[in-house]
């Protein structure tokens, strides 16, 4: 797999934040003896997170753009400073080939160890499915970037899997795990803090009461029996996997980390002593002092890099520029008609493209429409199965249409569940909002959105979906190198604000649209169009 340009600089970043923390933790350990030392004098301990954050700025090696926003420091649930950086990526720019790799790098740099834990948060069960499957598949370049961080002792892992101390003393443990499954709202309630059979090694022998004892008060956040339970003779900690990760103290990786801002989430996360917190996110979030709470109880993101959309661009990471085509009439059959001629000519580029020693490509259309639910067709909206009948008639066969709706999921069927296959025959998805974060299909080419304004924000969510370009890389054919939105029955102005509302929301706010007819319009942090890249040979 290659290494960009940008994502090099963003490594080298990370290494160099990495060196400026071990000589400030080097540091301050030596202070914190000299305090332990003598316990009557009161020795101030140097927060190192915030002093190599300090370090980072004074070298200008901190975004301008962050300039005057403070470092905010974390601390795990029994008050331990704990590094936290957030990579800012757009959608599209490989947050998972970047994320390995600071594993890599935070592992030895940092832990100086090639074992250990590893806690990686996914946001649902699409990015869970994804990632799961990348890390375990040897031959993907995901998990032989863990195997050389590791000496190929890697191991994947869910949280049912049974967990051994000496698993993690020998090998690199890494447990994908859903956010939703790690927040809680009480250790009682949450099975992570269940005593399970299979979790050993954590802590001490059932009958050793003073061991237990002393493992409560150098890590007082463990979850205990209660002591008021008759049944219990003294303190005993839980076998429990919540428990063994406090004692662990993993590094954490946090993909869309901008969806584990909330106090619940926040305090779940770092109540599991993490060593170290990574965060990825296209549009990384700060959170504000609440009414007139203390400034100093914000939580701004800890932004050690910034990647734009122009960056993605120039490395041919993404299809552009995206292309504009507001149709104004209100006959929804003329629009998907005019989405269906656009997807007709990229398909003719790219068999041309194919035939004359290409890349094989097959350009899919995205429609999104007003109602998918079997009890929902009604002549006033644009449904599902209307739309399907008439790609049927346009020369479409049954194959070559999916609906993916809430109601039905077309492509879990094991013909359509690899696009990118030359097997698989899918041309058109048929769809309402149901493809959001975690679906990567980066075929497709052209968003019909017959929803027309009444569903401008679900067009938001969609947009993000055509810009993957096929193999992160530009063919230098014109028309497999962009995309293109088609709209039915909506003033240019909404549809442009919510294109906008959608490559921001992906980190891309800084590209262009073109509109057909029109200028371009320029993204929320550009002033310029974008320079087309010269053509491949």
């Amino acid at each position: 797999m290659r290494s960009l340009d940008y994502q090099t600089r963003v490594l080298d970043r990370l290494d160099r934040y990495l060196t400026e923390l071990v000589t400030a933790k080097a540091a301050s350990d030596k202070v914190a003896d000299v305090a332990a030392a003598n316990p009557t004098i009161d020795i101030p301990v140097p927060d190192f997170t915030k002093v190599a954050w300090g370090a980072m700025g004074d070298a200008g090696q901190l975004p301008a753009s962050r300039a005057n926003i403070p470092f905010s420091p974390r601390a795990d649930g029994i008050g331990r400073a704990v590094p936290n950086a957030t990579l800012k990526v757009p959608t599209g720019g490989g947050k998972t080939f970047l994320a390995v790799n600071a594993v890599s790098r935070i592992m030895g740099r940092y832990q100086n160890s090639n074992s250990g834990f590893v806690l990686w948060i996914v946001p649902n069960e699409a990015i869970y499915s994804q990632t799961l499957a990348r890390l375990k598949d040897r031959q993907h370049p995901y998990r032989q970037t863990l195997d050389r961080a590791a000496a190929g002792r890697v191991k994947i892992m869910e949280k049912t899997d049974r967990l051994d101390a000496q698993d993690v003393e020998t090998q690199l443990c890494v447990m994908v795990l859903m956010l939703q499954s790690a927040n809680r709202q009480t250790q009682d309630s949450l099975k992570m803090f269940q005593d399970r059979g299979d979790v050993h090694g954590f802590t001490p022998a059932e009958g050793e009461q003073e061991a237990h004892r002393t493992l409560l008060e150098t890590i007082p956040n463990l979850a205990a029996y209660d002591l008021a339970d008759s049944t219990v003779a003294w303190p005993m900690v839980k076998d429990s996997l919540g428990n063994a990760l406090r004692i662990i103290r993993p590094v954490v990786v946090v993909d869309e980390g901008q969806k584990a801002i909330s106090e619940l989430a926040f305090n779940t996360l770092y109540g599991f002593n993490p060593s170290f917190v990574l965060e990825l996110s296209a549009t990384p979030k700060d959170v504000k002092a609440k009414g007139g709470a203390n400034p100093r109880d914000a939580r701004p993101a800890n932004l050690l890099v910034e990647v734009t959309g122009r960056e993605l661009d120039d490395e041919g990471m993404i299809k552009m520029p995206l292309n504009l085509n507001p149709k104004q009439g209100t006959d929804w059959k003329a629009t998907l008609a005019t989405a269906l001629a656009t997807l007709d000519r990229i398909d003719d580029a790219a068999k041309a493209h194919r035939a004359d020693g290409g890349r094989y490509i097959r350009p899919i259309m995205l429609v999104q429409v007003e109602r998918t639910g079997a009890d929902q067709r009604d002549s006033n909206f644009i449904h599902a199965d209307d739309v399907r009948d008439w790609l049927l008639t346009a020369g479409f066969d049954e194959a070559e249409i999916a609906i993916k709706s809430a109601e039905q999921n077309d492509l879990r069927q094991p013909e359509n569940q690899d696009l990118l296959s030359p097997a698989n025959r899918v041309r058109a998805i048929i769809t309402k909002q149901a493809l959001q974060e975690g679906w990567d299909c980066p075929f497709a080419y052209v968003l019909c959105s017959l929803a027309a304004s009444s569903n401008q924000n679900a067009m938001t969510q969609l947009v993000g979906r055509i810009l993957r370009q096929p193999n992160a890389t530009k063919t230098g054919v014109g028309l497999l190198d962009e995309c293109h939105v088609v709209t039915h029955h909506a003033g240019t102005r909404d549809v442009v604000t919510a294109i906008k509302g959608g490559l921001e929301k992906d980190g891309l706010g800084d590209l262009v649209i073109e509109v057909e007819g029109g200028d371009a319009i320029k993204g929320a942090a550009t002033t310029r169009s974008l320079p087309r890249r010269e053509k491949f040979t």
